[in-house]
């Protein structure tokens, strides 16, 4: 049997809210179910499947309700899933609402003794049905201006979105006459919006006249900074970021060596610019993996 270490986190969440399971191959898909649910303090009571392929009621995902004769169930074991280190699948789960658990396989190894399903490690929480606290009873209708906005991108990122359309719009054109397929365009185009919306606005504090702390958004040219890079690759993405293996890191920082050439190539940044950017990851990115490697094959001394 494999004992299994399983990183699992709500879609969109990875940064906010994550619980790290160690959990026995000889367990099915159904504990592992009750286990992330309770890890979560969601209440057992909707259908739920498992997409190892990451797409959503598909005839091949293995499911708890049987109503397509031949559909896989979820009272498979793991160990019979061939799952695989590094591996990431989906949890899917109450069918209405649709909450989607993103899952990675962060380690594997071989058990002596069955592994009791545990949480070893939990950052933030989320709530399953949460509370409208500005319903109008009255009226029934949820009133928009008053409400929380619990679901809604941070406002520095969609600042950061609308201020990198021009440069993005550049690189799609690039990738689009470069003739690759739409999954690779895609892959390109989401590794930089992480970089340049989800982690530049955020990543540079610096204190006011008073003292006090006050964030600085840095925006496309500051991320070609090769400090800034080195950050990034070093420390962020390997110790912060969920999903972050070798292999992830080094097509991150492919897509992102790709974005400033194009930059480089239509003058939004100079040349030497991006000759330093090469420069950097040919001489760092080996290094960077393997401390990511390391760190993946940590026996649970989180670091978050």
């Amino acid at each position: 049997m494999k004992q299994y270490t399983l990183k699992v986190y709500p879609k969109g969440q990875a940064r906010t809210a994550y619980r790290v399971i160690e959990i026995s191959g000889d367990d099915t898909l159904d504990r592992l179910c009750d286990v992330i649910l309770y890890a979560f303090d969601f209440d057992r009571d909707h259908l739920y499947e498992f997409s190892m392929s990451g797409r959503l009621y598909s005839d091949d995902n293995f499911s708890n309700t049987q109503d397509y004769e031949g559909q896989p169930s979820t009272d498979i074991k793991l160990d019979q899933l061939g799952l695989q280190k590094g591996q990431n699948f989906i949890f899917h789960y109450d069918f209405g609402d649709d909450w989607v658990f993103q899952i990675h396989v962060q380690k594997m190894q071989d058990e002596k003794a069955r592994t009791i399903a545990h949480v070893t490690d939990a950052k933030g929480s989320v709530e399953q049905y949460p509370d409208y606290d500005e319903w109008d009873d009255e009226e029934g209708e949820w009133d928009e201006e008053d409400g929380d906005d619990f679901d809604e991108e941070p406002e520095e990122t969609i600042k950061a979105r609308k201020a990198n359309k021009e440069f993005m719009d550049l690189f799609l054109k690039d990738l689009t006459s470069a003739g690759l397929s739409q999954k690779t365009i895609q892959n390109h185009m989401d590794n930089v919006d992480f970089y340049l919306t989800d982690y530049l606005p955020f990543a540079d504090v610096d204190e006011d006249e008073d003292g006090d702390e006050e964030a600085k958004p840095m925006d496309m040219k500051d991320g070609v900074e090769i400090s800034n890079l080195r950050r990034f690759f070093s420390d962020y993405y390997i110790y912060h970021c969920l999903w972050s293996t070798p292999g992830n890191l080094k097509t991150t920082g492919a897509s992102i060596k790709k974005f400033y050439k194009c930059m480089a190539d239509h003058g939004k940044i100079s040349k030497d610019q991006y000759k330093e950017l090469c420069a950097l990851f040919k001489e760092n990115m080996a290094d960077w993996q393997e401390e990511c490697r390391q760190f993946n094959d940590d026996d649970g001394d989180f670091l978050w």
